[in-house]
């Protein structure tokens, strides 16, 4: 059976290394020190076989993290992958500006192994083919006028499982004016007033 495969970018040498060490127990784990060879090796994946999901510093020299998720974002071969910063910028003006631009979760470093496993393996189950996602309808959401994004789709899935915007605030680990964002957008591009609604949607 394949390993799931996680890419860290990060230009801290000593993080890169400490990172790639405890992940590699468990996946196949590739490192980068810049944000430009992270997508040279994108380009020329071997086997075409892409990371299950990208942790991504933001500063970094030379292409910054931000720059990074606007390439990542910006072509429909890698949009899907799910992204998710680790980084030391602890305001809540960098935190808002990535959860804005779809990353799928905002790690502080230092973040405990516990943790981190638990985050990684948390959302590999959510955007695996095998996961955790057959409770909704996934042609009748390809089929929306307005797609759902990453996020919006995770948080669509909690509304069909029937949780509330404080339960999927803290499963999700975001705050909850942006929660309530999130699941007003999804209700919106789902058309559905109600959050019971979303039933019309489920297999």
């Amino acid at each position: 059976m394949n390993r799931n495969r996680i890419m860290v970018i990060d230009d801290d040498s000593e993080t890169l290394k400490l990172m790639i060490n405890q992940l590699e127990a468990l996946y196949d784990t590739e490192g980068f020190s810049s944000g430009e060879d992270a997508l040279e090796a994108l380009k020329c994946a071997k086997g075409g076989r892409l990371p299950d999901l990208i942790l991504l510093d933001i500063s970094m020299k030379g292409m910054d993290g931000y720059e990074v998720l606007d390439h990542l974002k910006g072509n429909e071969k890698y949009r899907k992958i799910p992204v998710v910063f680790l980084t030391g910028m602890t305001d809540e003006v960098s935190e808002c500006r990535g959860l804005e631009m779809d990353v799928v979760d905002y790690l502080k470093k230092p973040v405990p192994g516990k943790v981190l496993f638990a985050r990684i393996q948390h959302y590999l189950d959510l955007y695996s083919d095998t996961g955790t996602k057959g409770q909704l309808n996934e042609y009748m959401l390809e089929a929306l006028s307005s797609p759902l994004t990453p996020r919006e789709h995770e948080v669509a899935k909690l509304m069909a499982e029937f949780r509330s915007d404080r339960e999927i605030s803290e499963i999700l680990f975001i705050s909850m004016p942006y929660t309530k964002k999130l699941v007003a957008s999804v209700k919106e591009k789902l058309l559905i007033e109600k959050r019971g609604d979303i039933r019309k949607y489920l297999i």
